[in-house]
């Protein structure tokens, strides 16, 4: 009877139920054991702190992970000369464990290190006092009294992780002290966060300060948050058990006085209450206490190891696994003794019906009004339950109870018949993952099958995926990955994975080819990349695996120019120039985007090479040119060697305009000879690469007249553009006198509007003055004096046009009200 296994602890009620007998051979005393939450791996190691026995089976000290259910998983040796200072797990059931020389190794379930890294030299030199892990970080106190935090052990697996140095201890410890660890997502700064008793004082230490949380405290010897955050149990040295909030609020925490000399291990059942363990003592003892006067005693016969969960305890021996749990409240309605609940009353009937008798009938009518909630409360009772027989009993009393009700959802019955299918077959002592139905639906079904994968239990769960009808993809995927590091024959592996997956839709390839290339199998990746649907995931991978030709075939069928170059650029990286450029020449499409791609990156040579090897004189002539213009003015050798290289391919075009670029290029060069010239004369090197146009600027601004005259002569600069050049030259040196006499000297071919600009651009209207006259047109003549502001002047010159539309103008932008009357009476005599 399921009720005589209880035991009642204050108000509530507790079963301590095994789970299974454990299939391996250690001895607990002798071992440190580490067990995984979510009932996950127990990795064991032999204890280097006590005196063993030495025989054949432990000469060498094995690191060895086992299931839950004590089937080993794997084993090696270890190196007696690394000193261990902490073994823990981690999420995803990664082994860690960190060395006093800093040192920190992460291994998966095989024994497979996965990665390793420093905690830093200042942490080695420092030497690590103590270390703790969590579920996704550690922490370490140095003998220097200083915390250094590794915020995320993942990030290292992508080399981005880091070490932080936490703020120092507010006083010096008297003694070691004692602390623990509050999980980002539990903690208000969203960052881990250390209780530590330092003296007799509760501190609450972050990444950016430190807090007092209690003062006038016995000094705590073992402390341990709940897995929910949100309670901390600590032992002082009185032997006294308090249960402190993590929020602070803490005003009349619970306590129990054990008068133990000695502390115990302290683990948490749940959040409910907490185990202490002594195991140093003649008869091993456990004391649970939850709240209040609520507690009890358990004596055991050997050393046990035990491993907190969300909802209950794990209590590991040599021989048998057991999980102590607070009993759910519908369990405790269907079997306390003497009950009289619906949901008991429906489990009767149900054997009432099975045995044909009238009762089950009258049990039926006399709960009709909560027969819904009879058998909802079956089907929960039914979860909670790990024994087979027991939970088909409930859902039987479920099932016969639904077909008295109508209209009722089945979805609740539906869900729970395969989620219990699914644990059950994971609970198998084969897999050995004993995990509750409150600890399932805490991890997800995704979690679980990656927990299976990363056991190698491959079949059961795609069985899995293909009950619940979810996508079994990644259990494929790794699958194929494992199997490619075996033994078997290219040849046959290659069938045996393609007929299991070229019938799955969208399954990808690519991971498998990339593992079976590490794996030495060249060959093998080659043939599963030809089944890869998707070009971007098929290309890389043969890249890397030195398939030139078939990745540059397979990004040009994908119409992915991106692909493409890449393909270009990791060839260009990895093959002899003649090789890159004949298998480039074979892909007309491949030629033309690296044609494309040296264009954008000016890689110069390339290009030659490949206009040299299709014959393009023109395409020749152009890259030698750009090559020219873009090196720097001061490699002059440089710029007229390639302008030289430039004309001779030019010449040997057949287009006429390519002759004329030839003597433009002739023309730059004379220009550039000329600009060295003056660089040397004038000791000034900023000419050489500017236009003719800024020469004779530059020249004119140094008051160098006769060279601009001379260079303006050379390459037979026009009037309109050589006026325009000085005008503007001799405005920005501010020489109105030359510039008076310069517009004297003869007729200005650009007339005489841009002396005015230049003079307005400068703000002197004086001498925009002298030039507004010479204007022959009226419009532009009128605007420049309304510009500065002579209105009178304007006006003058619309009266003897007799323009109505000017004086007009000229109205509406005059504010001078006596200008404004004269304007108005030049209206007048125009109308007349």
């Amino acid at each position: 009877m399921i009720a005589a296994q209880w035991k009642i602890i204050g108000n509530s009620t507790y079963i301590k139920k095994e789970i299974y007998s454990m299939s391996w051979d250690v001895d607990l005393k002798q071992q440190v054991s580490v067990g995984s939450p979510f009932a996950g791996p127990i990795a064991v190691m032999r204890d280097s702190s006590k005196f063993v026995e030495m025989n054949s089976q432990n000469m060498k000290p094995y690191l060895k992970i086992f299931t839950a259910s004590g089937d080993l998983i794997s084993q090696m040796i270890w190196d007696s000369s690394k000193n261990i200072v902490a073994m823990d797990w981690i999420e995803k059931e990664r082994l860690v464990i960190v060395l006093q020389n800093a040192t920190v190794l992460i291994f998966n379930v095989f024994c497979e290190q996965m990665t390793q890294f420093s905690l830093g030299d200042i942490v080695r030199e420092e030497e690590i006092l103590e270390c703790k892990i969590w579920s996704d970080g550690i922490v370490v106190l140095t003998s220097a009294s200083q915390l250094y935090s590794v915020p995320s052990i993942n990030d290292f697996f992508v080399e981005s992780g880091r070490v932080i140095r936490l703020p120092p201890l507010p006083e010096e410890p008297k003694a070691r002290p004692e602390w623990a660890i509050l999980e980002p997502q539990f903690s208000l700064s969203q960052s881990i966060e250390i209780f530590m008793s330092i003296n007799g004082t509760l501190y609450l230490i972050d990444e950016d300060k430190v807090e007092s949380q209690l003062e006038a405290t016995e000094p705590i010897q073992k402390m341990v948050v709940s897995p929910c955050g949100k309670k901390l149990a600590c032992f002082d040295t009185k032997g006294t058990l308090l249960i402190l909030k993590t929020d602070g609020s803490t005003t009349n925490p619970d306590r129990m006085d054990t008068k133990a000399t000695k502390s115990p291990v302290l683990k948490w059942c749940g959040s409910d209450g907490v185990m202490m363990y002594w195991d140093s003592i003649k008869d091993p003892i456990l004391f649970y206490f939850s709240k209040g006067d609520s507690w009890a005693k358990f004596t055991l016969d050997q050393p046990v190891s035990l491993v907190t969960e969300i909802d209950g305890l794990r209590i590991i021996s040599d021989t048998t696994s057991e999980f102590f749990h607070k009993v759910s409240d519908v369990t405790i309605d269907i079997f306390k003794i003497g009950t009289t609940s619906p949901a008991s009353i429906l489990y009767d009937a149900t054997d009432h019906f099975i045995s044909k008798s009238p009762q089950a009938d009258e049990s039926i009518r006399s709960i009709n009004d909560q027969l819904e909630d009879a058998v909802n409360d079956c089907i929960l009772a039914a979860g909670f339950e790990f024994n087979g027989g027991e939970q088909s009993k409930l859902l039987k009393a479920a099932s016969f109870g639904k077909c008295f009700l109508e209209n009722y959802n089945p979805s609740q019955f539906v869900t729970m018949c395969r989620s219990l299918r699914v644990l059950n077959a994971v609970r198998h002592h084969e897999i050995g993952i004993p995990l509750s139905i409150k600890q399932y639906y805490h991890i997800g079904i995704e979690e679980l099958i990656d927990r299976l994968i990363s056991r190698r239990k491959h079949l059961l769960a795609w069985r899995i995926c293909d009950y619940l009808k979810i996508k079994s993809d990644v259990v494929l995927n790794h699958w194929a990955c494992t199997k490619v590091r075996t033994d078997i024959p290219d040849q046959e592996l290659g069938k045996i994975i393609i007929k299991k997956l070229e019938s799955v839709p969208g399954i990808s390839f690519a991971n498998i080819a990339s593992a079976a290339y590490l794996a030495g199998r060249s060959k093998l990746a080659t043939k599963l990349l030809e089944y890869e649907p998707k070009a971007a995931e098929q290309v890389p991978p043969l890249i890397k695996m030195g398939e030139s030709g078939l990745a540059l075939n397979k990004a040009i069928e994908s119409g992915d120019t991106d692909l493409v170059y890449l393909v270009l650029l990791a060839m260009q990286r990895s093959l002899p120039l003649a090789d890159f450029l004949e298998l480039t020449f074979s892909k007309v499409v491949a030629l033309d985007l690296l044609i494309s791609m040296c264009k954008q990156k000016n890689d110069f040579p390339l290009l030659r090479e490949i206009y040299h090897i299709k014959d393009q004189s023109k395409e020749m002539g152009n890259i030698y040119l750009q090559e020219a213009l873009s090196s720097h003015p001061s490699q002059l050798d440089q710029r007229i060697k390639a302008y030289n290289k430039s004309i001779e391919h030019y010449h040997h075009s057949k287009d006429k305009d390519d002759q004329a670029t030839s003597k433009f290029i002739d023309d730059q060069i004379k220009l550039e000879m000329l600009q060295k010239e003056l660089e040397t004369n004038l000791q000034d090197e900023s000419f050489v690469g500017i236009s003719i146009n800024d020469t004779i600027y530059k020249l004119i601004t140094m008051n160098q007249p006769k060279k601009a005259q001379s260079i303006r002569s050379e390459f037979k600069v026009p009037d309109k553009r050589f006026w325009w050049i000085k005008i503007k030259a001799l405005s920005i040196m501010n020489d109105w006198e030359e510039l008076m006499k310069f517009s004297k000297e003869k007729k200005s071919p650009i007339g005489y509007e841009p002396f005015v600009e230049v003079c307005l651009d400068q703000k002197n209207q004086i001498e925009a003055l002298k030039y507004i006259p010479k204007i022959t047109d009226i419009l532009p003549k009128i605007q420049f004096y309304i510009q500065i502001g002579y209105f009178r002047e304007a006006a003058d010159i619309a009266f003897k046009e007799k323009n109505f539309d000017l004086l007009n103008l000229i109205s509406r932008k005059c504010t001078n009200n006596e200008i404004l009357n004269i304007i108005e009476q030049m209206k007048s005599q125009i109308r007349r």
